[in-house]
């Protein structure tokens, strides 16, 4: 058997339908290519001339995949092992094979591998492999044949895809070619074009497709043509128009109306069918989306739109089918959806995206109208589509008296006599219910619960009671109080559907069950001994595929239930509950199950519940749970994880799998120890995990919990390895970080594991080496905010992109605030090993970042790093800097930007109690004077009233700590300063601040108390002032709250004061007169 025989026979192979005999043929396949690249390749060529079509289709593919950089990673390329013979052959024959080949699939598959192979060839003007493929391509549309012509617009397009670049000197050229083929009376001829023209613009920069801008008006024209003709070419064309939309919007921006015009005559034409109307609605919507501001002043564009939307949401069947009315055992309202449920909710859904991206103020104007209007519709479906476009609104209203004439409109429908009608009205008031609670609640709890309850009582839908239950579960969710007049009535109603019920029902009794135990709390305990033992039979009567989700919901019934009663009351069903729990994990679940989620979710309930109690089974739990987990994210935790790996179907799953691990670590504590060396193989790969940013910080996060559990085994080594590693991971997986927001929680969590640790565990090579890993990512963060500034300078760009950069730009600053707190957590562990950082920072970083042209983040940034060094390494380390730091907090103490001065103020409390009097006296008056300063300063408007209260609390702060620290540097204003401190306390934003100063207070009165009453009856009522305001106050301690008791005996008997204690105590306010008796003599 020669060569191409014996390929002919191995390629017969691959069209077998068992799988691993098509993997013994690729196997083959790839053995030969490499073995006899050349050989293969040209008997590949041959096979693309074969009688048989499955064959001549598979050979260009099998060539492109064998000679492009692009192919899949599973083939090699082989082209530079090629003779020039070869590579010159292949060029020729794909060319001539397209003359000649029949089928327009096959003539595709050639397009394809063309377009790739050349891309793949093309480097730039100098290194390009294949010269002659666009003058060759340019031939192909000097061709009488139409197919011909259409193979090159493909061809085309596939080029844009790979090597774009190559096409900068022919963009006159390729203009002339797009208007010839936009108006060819050849359809496919159009709809090539349009491909090949919406790939350019995809793949393109701003300056390479705004020559082409022109044509939105000939592509517009074009594609209602080829969309009248030939439908499903329609249907790519308007693909084709929502891919631009997506990766390329503002091509055009500028020609929006046209755009949007011609997307509403191929909406209004009556031969169009209607996914194609839904594609042209969803890049309308889309449009809107990625220009906000734009369409905010366009309310025809916006009303168009929003009657399209509608359009869509009334085809829906005029009928009502038994089966929606009573589903099947194991049906699932969300992952089941008919045709016309799906046409609902897209309806919803563009809705809510719209109120998201115009806002309510613009939208809901547009709205009431169109949907009064079809609420008066004889049709029902309008009626329906208006209900439930109504169940959208809630989120965007603040006050519920603006929602009152929606609720008083549908809540009668409750009892129309269409049973579709009736689900819409219960669909928007659950979402109303859960979008504004607990507002909503608390104004229709009278009104809504018992007209539900009524109607549960005499309703024959299944349908519809399952939706009357799931509103239900929405309002009693968001109940705070008073739910436990229903409290009977709801219990009795849900038994009697968990007991005769079908499935949907029973699954909305069930949840009515949960969120009436999470609203009731100990109030639910009377139903406990009733309840969890039926829950238990559901549970074990209900083993088979259909009720997988029932199951799960009462797994979740009896866990929130646990959490609601309390330890006490539910520890007799605990044994009975982990054994349904660990029955269900080792039941080797499908990947697709949704009782993972509720097994999951139940664990931390009842770590959470009762974790002690859980102790005892967790040798039975832990290893199965681990084992789900693994199955949950496809880790292989016995071998090396590839990234390819680490995937997950379902990323909501993923998040509570993680979590549970998280509660368990921190919950279960030494508890959890023997099981933490087969945790840190489950947490390692998901702190790299590409699928999901949460799921990399949680795992970083996971591993800070981890620390915190070897820290109570009192075993320093076992600390000090284990958080040598962990920097490690954490350090890794940040390298390779493309998001900010992960990048920041990746640097807290190193901050973390180093004060967790609380002494020095690194040598100075190994700070070093971490400082300039921190850096580099301070670097790189440097280089992302840098490109932003140059995005923002582009003359393309608008205001909403404008924004989007400001926040982008903004996390990045929020990354350097916490780098900065990762190095402080370094000054203060390790205090004799960053010699080498702190001459980097005071020479390098703190110039640049304090340079008043700056943003205010920058200056906090580097003010941050002057705190730490003045608290942490102090003096003689900071000596040689010390006038320089003292400056540079003078100077910002008095920023109008409230986060920077409480970082300068702060800092200047933190320097008078580290720095040696003498040298103190040197900058004592710089300090004072801008700490005066920044106390006067008023709030304005574009202040936080919290960020100014923090800002003046530590102002406040600095200046107590001033009085004790260094009252040599305040020299004769002393009594004065502590007079102005007096008047100034107590502190109410910062708590950790209240409770020094207000600690400070109580000791100044026990050293001295007659100095500071300093004769003044006025004095003395405003010390019983912040007495009376701080005691047994959250701005208070418990240590805080003693002192303060000695303070206040030793200030009765104060020579200054004892004489008129009474006048100046009925001065006081009758609360804080109450407050002060209070407390114990």
């Amino acid at each position: 058997m020669n060569f191409q025989e014996q390929l002919q026979q191995i390629i017969q192979g691959i069209f077998s339908q068992n799988n691993q005999s098509r993997k013994q043929v690729e196997d083959l396949l790839a053995q030969l290519r490499e073995a006899q690249p050349n050989e293969f390749v040209i008997y590949m060529l041959n096979l693309c001339r074969h009688e048989e079509i499955k064959i001549r289709q598979f050979a260009p593919v099998y060539l492109r995949y064998s000679l492009s950089k692009f192919a899949p990673k599973s083939h090699k390329n082989v082209w530079s092992n090629l003779v020039p013979e070869t590579k010159e052959t292949i060029k020729l024959r794909l060319f001539q094979f397209i003359e000649v080949e029949n089928s327009s699939n096959v003539k595709n598959q050639l397009c394809d591998t063309i377009g790739e192979i050349g891309g793949s060839l093309y480097e730039d003007d100098n290194h390009n492999e294949w010269p002659n493929l666009l003058p060759t391509l340019w031939q192909m549309f000097l061709s009488p044949k139409n197919d011909i012509i259409e193979c090159g617009f493909k061809i085309l397009g596939n080029l844009f895809t790979y090597s774009i670049d190559q096409f900068d000197k022919h963009s006159q050229d390729l203009h002339t070619l797009f208007v010839q083929g936009l108006a060819s009376p050849q359809i496919k001829i159009k709809s090539s074009t349009m491909h090949a023209l919406g790939n350019y613009i995809k793949y393109s920069l701003p300056t390479q497709y705004k020559i082409f801008q022109d044509l939105i008006s000939n592509m517009m024209k074009a594609a209602l043509e080829i969309t009248i003709s030939d439908l499903p070419l329609g249907e790519g064309i308007m693909e084709v128009f929502s891919d631009i939309v997506e990766s390329k919007p503002k091509f055009f921006r500028k020609q929006y109306n046209i755009f949007f015009n011609g997307i509403q005559t191929i909406f209004r034409d009556s031969q169009i069918e209607i996914g194609v109307k839904r594609i042209g609605t969803e890049t309308l919507l889309s449009l809107v989306e990625k220009f906000p501001g734009l369409f905010k002043f366009e309310k025809v564009y916006l009303m168009q739109l929003v009657e399209m939307i509608f359009f869509h949401m009334i085809q829906i069947s005029s009928t009502i089918s038994d089966e929606w009315k009573r589903p099947p055992e194991g049906f699932n309202d969300n992952l089941e959806q008919d045709e016309d449920q799906e046409t609902t909710n897209f309806g919803m859904s563009s809705i809510d995206r719209l109120i998201e991206s115009q806002g309510k103020k613009e939208m809901l104007p547009v709205l009431n109208p169109i949907v009064s209007e079809l609420l008066r519709h004889q049709d029902w479906r309008y009626q329906h589509a208006a209900i439930m476009a109504l169940s959208q609104v809630g989120e965007y209203i603040d006050q519920v008296a603006d929602i009152k004439t929606t609720i008083d409109l549908i809540l009668p429908m409750l009892n129309n006599s269409n049973s579709m009608i009736r689900y819409a009205v219960c669909h928007a008031i659950g979402q109303i219910s859960d979008d504004m609670k607990p507002k909503f609640q608390e104004a229709y709890l009278h009104q809504v619960v018992p007209q539900f309850l009524n109607r549960l009582t005499v309703e024959d839908v299944p349908r519809v009671n399952s939706h009357i239950l799931a509103a239900l579960t929405n309002f009693v969710e968001g109940t705070d109080k008073g739910i436990e007049a229903y409290l009977p009535n709801l219990i009795q109603l849900s038994i009697k559907f968990l007991t005769a019920g079908i499935s949907i029902e029973k699954e909305g009794a069930i949840s009515v069950i949960a969120a009436t135990a999470e609203s009731s709390k100990k109030l639910f305990v009377p139903y406990v001994n009733e309840l969890i033992p039926l829950l238990f039979q559901i549970f074990s009567t209900h083993q088979t595929k259909q009720y997988r989700q029932l199951k799960g919901q009462v797994i979740e019934t009896i866990t929130l239930i646990a959490s609601a009663v309390g330890e006490q009351v539910y520890l007799p069903y605990l044994q009975q509950t982990v054994q349904i729990l660990i029955q269900v994990q080792t039941n080797n679940l499908e990947t697709a199950d949704p009782q993972k989620s509720y097994v999951f979710s139940g664990w931390q309930r009842l770590a959470l519940v009762c974790p002690q109690q859980l102790t005892k089974y967790l040798g039975d739990v832990v290893p199965s749970l681990f084992q789900l987990i693994e199955q949950v994210f496809n880790l292989n935790t016995t071998g090396s994880t590839n990234e390819e790996e680490l995937h997950t179907y379902d990323n909501e799953e993923a998040q509570v799998a993680i979590h549970t691990l998280s509660v368990f670590i921190s919950e279960l504590r030494q508890s959890f120890f023997p099981f933490v060396e087969k945790c840190i193989k489950l947490i390692v790969p998901l702190s790299q995990f590409n699928s999901d940013s949460n799921i990399r910080s949680s795992a970083c996060k996971c591993l800070v919990s981890l620390v915190k559990n070897v820290r109570e085994t009192n075993n320093p080594q076992q600390l000090m390895n284990g958080a040598k590693y962990f920097l490690g991971i954490i350090l890794e997986a940040a390298f390779k970080e493309y998001d900010p927001v992960v990048i920041i929680e990746q640097v807290d969590s190193i901050k973390e594991i180093i004060e967790q640790v609380s002494q020095p565990f690194m040598t100075t090579e190994e700070v070093t080496e971490l400082s300039d890993k921190v850096f580099k990512l301070l670097l790189e963060s440097d280089k992302r905010k840098a490109e932003n500034e140059n995005m923002a300078k582009d003359e393309d760009v608008d205001e909403d992109e404008k924004n989007a950069i400001k926040e982008e730009t903004e996390t990045e600053e929020n990354l350097h605030v916490k780098i900065a707190e990762c190095i402080g957590s370094l000054f203060k562990t390790h205090k004799e090993f960053v010699f080498t950082l702190y001459e980097i920072i005071c020479n390098q970083i703190l110039p640049k970042v304090l340079d008043q042209q700056k943003s205010p983040k920058m200056h906090q940034f580097g003010i941050c790093l002057i705190d730490y060094m003045v608290e942490y390494l102090g003096f003689p380390y900071i000596q040689n800097k010390f006038i320089d730091l003292a400056q540079a907090l003078s100077v910002y103490a008095c920023d109008r930007v409230c986060f920077v001065r409480q970082a300068a103020v702060y800092g200047i409390g933190v320097m008078a109690i580290k720095t040696p009097q003498e040298l103190y006296l040197q900058v004592s008056q710089s300090l004072l004077k801008s700490l005066v300063e920044s106390l006067k300063l008023q709030i304005n408007q574009e202040d936080n009233e919290k960020q100014f209260g923090l800002a003046r609390d530590n102002s406040i702060s600095a200046l107590g700590k001033i009085i004790k620290s260094q009252p040599k540097s305040l020299g004769q204003d002393l009594i004065q300063g502590m007079e102005t401190w007096l008047y100034l306390l107590p502190l109410q934003y910062d708590k950790r601040q209240a409770y020094i100063q207000h600690n400070l207070l109580a000791e100044f009165i026990i050293q001295d108390g007659d100095q500071f009453v300093n004769g003044k009856p006025e004095n003395a009522l405003q010390i019983l002032k912040v007495i009376a305001n701080c005691y047994k106050s959250k701005w208070s301690s418990p240590q805080v709250d003693s002192n303060i008791v000695s303070a206040l005996r030793i200030f009765e008997q104060l020579d200054s004061v004892k004489v008129n204690v009474q006048e100046i105590f009925q001065k006081l306010s009758p609360e804080d007169q109450k407050k002060l008796l209070e407390i114990p003599k």
